[in-house]
């Protein structure tokens, strides 16, 4: 067991505004690695990740409430809450078949549940070693007002280099900027050229903060018996033959010079095909069908890539066209993708620095800051495709990772891209892979939807 490392009681981190728009919760990277020798790739982690804590020692941290000079509440990164002798940084837990790995409860993996209480203690970052005979699943859990997915996968590949290598560039890298970097972020309301509305995205807390470890136990167990998560297979050749038909009839959908990616195909077919099957009863697509598109906007302010702050920005969008003209159309799912795909290009390209510099003066503005956060959507698509997951070598004893899960799907609705994997000399691009969740039994008809069919892998 690696025991913290001590932090300084008065050594307090703030948060920044954009920190504050994630839901508070403590996200879970769940990854697979095949070890012969477990004890051996239990040693090299131990020894990884105290490093990593050695360098980085706000990491063994609590997130907590705390009202400083100016008056305003917010979010800050502290010392351990509770003695040092009764947490832990990194648990281990131990199964003793390789078998039991798919059958194991996702949430039997995890160090702490998703949802902490304000009055509990919330850590910053916690792993735990999940020890097959064969295999380890390690599960990294995260407070998301700390890190962003992007975040996130920085540490990971922190943890990596501290665990092959005697030089830490990246870990130092996060070192020397990282409590400076959120105080100038802390600034960004200052920067603010022009104040944008920001009702349609922001608004109250998700969670009820007061809800008990114990209700909200009882909440997960009973959402969970009635959703599913999957993960689905899109064929790189077949989303580039969808995106090379939208293409065909781009100049019937815009008079614009314009283009769409294979991501905005694939975010326009989630969209589509999961509202169609969450709501068959939108038979005449003029009601108003939201999504929300969560949006990494660290090139916008160009952010030295070991930055783990957050830097995201929830976009909500309409499904539906109220002009008709898809129904017109002899083939109106196509047109109503590319018309879709075509605004979701446009709006990424329209998201600007002000837009983060906005979002925090609207925050900032707020006596207590933990009282407005992103609003949520009928459908929430998440990209962690840009994560270094596949590439990352952790070393002879651990190797590198054969598999990632995301370990939170409550939400009927919820999208998360998950990594690219590396692609092989020779063969075929690797595919696209999504875990979508479903309400139980929902999955038959996402398959069989006449858009989100043409991908499938």
């Amino acid at each position: 067991m690696i025991e913290m490392t001590h932090m300084a009681p008065l050594d307090l981190i703030g948060l920044t505004p954009l920190d504050h728009l994630p839901a508070k919760l403590a996200l879970p990277y769940i990854l697979y690695f095949d070890t012969p020798d477990t004890q051996a790739a239990l040693l090299s982690l131990q020894n990884g990740v105290g490093k990593l804590v050695s360098q980085l020692p706000w990491l063994t941290g609590d997130v907590v409430l705390h009202t400083p000079e100016d008056l305003k509440t917010r979010l800050h990164i502290a010392a351990p809450q509770v003695p040092n002798a009764e947490t832990r940084i990194l648990q281990v837990k131990e199964y003793d078949r390789d078998q039991d790995i798919q059958s194991t409860p996702l949430q039997s993996y995890l160090p702490v549940p998703t949802f902490i209480p304000a009055s509990d203690q919330r850590p910053v970052l916690r792993f735990q070693a999940n020890v097959f005979p064969g295999k380890i699943v390690l599960a990294m859990c995260f407070w998301h007002n700390v890190f962003d997915g992007g975040g996130a996968g920085v540490i990971l590949e922190a943890l990596a280099e501290c665990i092959t290598s005697t030089e830490t560039p990246i870990t130092q890298s996060i070192a020397s900027i990282h409590s400076g970097l959120r105080s100038a972020i802390g600034k960004y309301p200052s920067l603010c050229r022009t104040r944008l509305n920001h009702d349609a995205a922001l608004g109250p807390p998700l969670f009820d903060t007061n809800t008990s470890a114990e209700q909200w136990t009882q909440i997960e167990s009973a959402m969970a018996s009635v959703v599913q998560t999957k993960r689905y297979a899109f064929s790189a050749e077949k989303v580039a033959k969808l995106k090379e038909a939208c293409s065909m009839i781009l100049p019937d959908v815009t008079t614009e010079s314009t283009w769409v990616s294979s991501n905005d195909i694939i975010t326009a077919v989630l969209a589509i095909s999961v509202d169609r099957v969450l709501h068959p009863e939108r038979a005449n697509k003029q009601e108003v069908a939201d999504f929300l598109m969560a949006v990494d906007l660290r090139r916008k302010v160009q952010l030295p890539k070991t930055y783990v702050g957050n830097v995201i920005y929830p976009i909500h969008d309409d499904i539906y066209f109220r002009d008709g003209q898809a129904e017109q159309k002899e083939d109106a799912d196509l047109f109503h993708l590319t018309q879709l795909a075509v605004r979701v290009r446009n709006t990424l390209a329209s998201m600007d620095d002000n837009l983060l510099y906005s979002a925090s003066a609207t925050v900032a503005e707020c006596d207590d800051w933990t009282k407005l956060e992103g609003k949520p959507a009928d459908i929430i698509i998440t990209s962690w495709r840009g994560l270094k997951t596949y590439a990352l070598d952790f070393g002879p004893t651990i190797g590198h990772i054969t598999d990632f899960e995301p370990g939170f799907a409550l939400v009927p609705g919820g999208c998360i891209f998950l990594p690219e994997r590396i692609a092989e000399q020779g063969k075929a691009a690797p595919p696209w892979e999504v875990c979508i969740t479903l309400k139980t039994g929902d999955d038959k008809a996402l398959v069989a939807d006449p858009l989100f069919s043409q991908i499938l892998a």
